[in-house]
C-alpha cells in the first residue's frame, strides 16, 4: 500500500469536523525534546491508517480506512464484533429472530434508534454486544452518507471461525458466510459489498503498538447528541496499555512516574482530543496539556506527546509526535 502516499519519518492523527476547508496556516510548534520525532501523512481527508511500532521506531503497515465494514475479534476468548467507525456505521437490534420477518418497516419508525460503537474496544461498548445471549437479527447501516443497509444474524463462533447470515433488507433468503479466526491478527475484517473477508487491513498483532486511524466518537454534550468521525490514536488490544496525563510537564515525566501510573487497556486512552479545532480560524492546534505513558507488550515504557497536525506545506492530516523510552 506504500505506493499511495509519502511517508515522512513521522506519525499520528486527528480530525473532527470541517466540511469546507480553507488554506491552513502552520503554527509555531513546541520545542522538540530529547525523544524520537515521527510524522505521518494520512491524506488531507484521512484516507489511510498507520500501524506503528514504538520499539522499532517504524511504520509497520498502512491500509485504507474504509475498505471494510465489520471487524470480528480473533481472540479465542472473545466473540466481539465491531462496526467500521470511519464510515460512521450504525445498527439496530430488531429483537426478531427470523431473517424473513425483518424488512424496511423495521427502520421506518426508528430514526432515533440507530446506535454507534464506542471506541474503547470492549464487547459491551459495541452496538452488536454479546450476541450469543440472544437470537436477534440486526440491521446495519453501511455509512452515514448513504441509505444502504443490510440485515445480519450471527449463528455461531468458536476458536476457529464465525458463521452468520447476511441479506439485503427486502430479501427473504440470506447468504451464509463462514469467516475464519486468524490467530496472528486481532481481527478478521468483512465487506458487505463483496460478502468476503478483506485482507491486509492490519499487520501481525505482535508487530505494532499504536494505530493512527479514524473512528466514531459520540458527543453527548451536544443537543441532540452528535455521532462524529474523528481522527485519533488507538492502542493495540494485544498487550498495549496507556495513561493520559494533563498535569505533569512532559520533560518531568521519568521512569518512576511512568511505573506508578494506573494504565488502561481501553483502545481510545490516547484518542483524538490531543488537538483542538478553532472553527473561526479553520485551524487545528495541539493541546499541550496532554502527555501519555504507553506500555507495550514487551514491558517497555514510553512517554509521548503530540507536536503538530500539519505538513511542512501547511496541509492538515499529517500528525506529528515525539516519544522517548523510559524503561
Amino acid at each position: 500500500m506504500r505506493k499511495y502516499f509519502h511517508i515522512i519519518i513521522s506519525f499520528f492523527i486527528v480530525a473532527i469536523l470541517v466540511s469546507c476547508e480553507k488554506k491552513e496556516t502552520p503554527i509555531t510548534l513546541p520545542a522538540k525534546g530529547d525523544g524520537v520525532a515521527m510524522q505521518v501523512d494520512m491524506g488531507e481527508n484521512y484516507e489511510f491508517q498507520f500501524f506503528i511500532s514504538l520499539q522499532n521506531n517504524t511504520i509497520v503497515h498502512i491500509s485504507p480506512t474504509k475498505n471494510w465494514d465489520l471487524a470480528f475479534s480473533c481472540d479465542p476468548n472473545s466473540h466481539a464484533i465491531f462496526l467500521n467507525g470511519a464510515k460512521l456505521m450504525s445498527a439496530i437490534n430488531t429483537h426478531k429472530s427470523n431473517m424473513a420477518d425483518v424488512g424496511i418497516a423495521d427502520t421506518s419508525d426508528k430514526a432515533d434508534a440507530w446506535q454507534y460503537d464506542n471506541a474503547s474496544g470492549t464487547i459491551d461498548s459495541t452496538v452488536i454486544g454479546d450476541w450469543k445471549k440472544s437470537n436477534d437479527v440486526y440491521i446495519i447501516k453501511l455509512s452515514n452518507s448513504s441509505n444502504k443497509v443490510r440485515k445480519i444474524k450471527f449463528l455461531s463462533e468458536d476458536i476457529f471461525q464465525y458463521k452468520f447470515e447476511v441479506a439485503d433488507l427486502p430479501a427473504a433468503v440470506p447468504t451464509v458466510i463462514t469467516l475464519p479466526k486468524r490467530a496472528q491478527y486481532n481481527y478478521t475484517y468483512f465487506s458487505f459489498d463483496f460478502l468476503a473477508e478483506v485482507p491486509d487491513v492490519e499487520p501481525n498483532k505482535e508487530s505494532w503498538d499504536l494505530q493512527v486511524t479514524t473512528y466514531n466518537y459520540t458527543f453527548y454534550d451536544q443537543n441532540p447528541i452528535l455521532p462524529y468521525v474523528v481522527t485519533g490514536v488507538l492502542l493495540n488490544p494485544t498487550g498495549t496499555t496507556a495513561y493520559k496525563d494533563s498535569i505533569t510537564p512532559y520533560n518531568s515525566i521519568n521512569a518512576d512516574f511512568a511505573l506508578a501510573m494506573p494504565l488502561s487497556n481501553h483502545k481510545d486512552v490516547i484518542g483524538f482530543d490531543w488537538k483542538k479545532y478553532d472553527i473561526d480560524k479553520n485551524l487545528y492546534t495541539v493541546d499541550s496539556r496532554y502527555n501519555y505513558i504507553v506500555k507495550t507488550k514487551s514491558e517497555s515504557y514510553y512517554k509521548l506527546r503530540f507536536l503538530d497536525f500539519y505538513s511542512a506545506s501547511g496541509i492538515k492530516g499529517s500528525p506529528k509526535f515525539e516519544f522517548l523510552q523510559l524503561k
